[in-house]
């Protein structure tokens, strides 16, 4: 351990001797009086009155407060003598003809010069490595053993034409009628009676076999024409004559008859081919009214009341009014087609009321279809 000797610091001393010497005490000065008139110059210094000239004595330090090596604290080897460098060599050009056929300077077109964008200095990017992550383990790339290389076999190529079919849009075609409405109308309109009842059986017919096309059938207009047929007034109509319910009157009692009076019998007047368009068409609307009900319960699940069927109405007025037995008996047979539990109640009321009839004929035929409305 290094020990500090104790010495005195000399500047400590010279301090002390300094506020012992008498000289350095202070002393009370006069009161200066400064006057202009009482400035003197002395040489080259100028005294006030009152101030007082004196200079301190200081002791010289007996030993230096530092010391430090005189020596140079770097010491080189130096050269003996100054380097010296040889200049730079020229080499002389050749003066060959080829080298000097070659060295000629080459017109050269000038260009304008384009000066191109400065580019930003690209800063170098310092990837970290994670020194503590494990190695990475080398897997071995995959091998294809030669069996499993064998049953591989090579894709097929795919054809362009195969590979994108030609797509060939069809226009949408236009959806046309089934039926011909108008050609319907136009012969259950026409005063031909025959012509009415080939149209009506015709409209039967369809129902039967293609419901889904007769459904088109289904337009009021042909509901009115049919209507219209039920409504026409036949009284003034051509009846059959007094032969003819005499040939009529012998073919049913089985009697012997000429081949001109059966075909007189046979021969129906005008009244007559009237009133049985009326029951065609009872028939008719019946199959109708029926296709009706069934494809409005198909699409909505409904049941469409008995009074809201198309031309029901017309068909009871018929039951209750139309003179000819016929065409009344003709009615509760139509309605009897269309019976369903949900229209009971109406029908059997229809069908109690037809059995008091004034026709044998009639209510032997509101009697049968009440048998079969109670069996249902």
């Amino acid at each position: 351990m290094i020990q500090v000797p104790s010495i005195q610091n000399p500047y400590h001393l010279q301090q002390q001797q300094y506020m012992q010497n008498p000289m350095y005490m202070p002393q009370q000065a006069p009161q200066a009086d400064y006057n202009a008139v009482k400035i003197a110059i002395n040489g080259a210094t100028v005294q006030a009155p009152g101030a007082q000239q004196s200079q301190a004595g200081y002791a010289a330090p007996t030993m230096p407060y530092y010391s430090y090596p005189q020596a140079d604290l770097y010491n080189y080897p130096q050269a003996a003598q100054q380097p010296y460098y040889m200049p730079a060599q020229t080499v002389q050009p050749c003066t060959c003809p080829v080298c000097s056929a070659q060295a000629q300077p080459q017109a050269v077109a000038q260009q304008p010069v384009i000066e191109q964008p400065v580019q930003p200095a690209v800063q170098p990017q310092v990837i970290q490595q994670n020194i503590n992550a494990p190695a990475a383990v080398a897997v071995p790339e995959p091998a294809i053993s030669q069996a499993v290389a064998a049953d591989v076999k090579p894709q097929e190529e795919v054809k362009p034409e195969a590979a994108q079919p030609k797509v060939e849009i069809e226009q949408p075609q236009e959806l046309k009628p089934q039926v011909d409405i108008n050609a319907f109308i136009a012969e259950l309109t026409n005063p031909d009676y025959e012509k009415q009842a080939s149209a009506m059986e015709n409209i039967a017919m369809m129902v039967n076999q293609d419901p889904q096309k007769a459904t088109e059938l289904l337009d009021e207009r042909v509901v009115k024409s049919l209507t219209d047929i039920l409504s026409a007034d036949t009284k003034d109509l051509v009846g059959p004559s007094k032969e003819q319910m005499e040939a009529r009157q012998k073919i049913m009692t089985g009697k012997e008859v000429s081949d001109a009076e059966k075909e007189l019998a046979n021969t129906m007047t005008p009244k007559e081919q009237a009133e049985r368009n009326k029951s065609y068409a009872l028939f008719t609307m019946a199959i109708m009214q029926k296709l009706f009900g069934d494809e409005v319960q198909k699409l909505s699940g409904q049941v469409v009341p008995i009074t809201e069927l198309p031309g029901a109405v017309n068909v009871v007025e018929q039951l209750k009014s139309n003179p000819n037995p016929m065409v009344r008996a003709s009615a509760i047979e139509s309605l009897s087609y269309i019976e369903r539990p949900e229209y009971k109640d109406d029908l059997n009321t229809i069908f109690t009321i037809a059995k008091n009839d004034q026709d044998k004929n009639v209510q032997e035929t509101a009697t049968a279809a009440l048998a079969k409305l109670n069996k249902a």
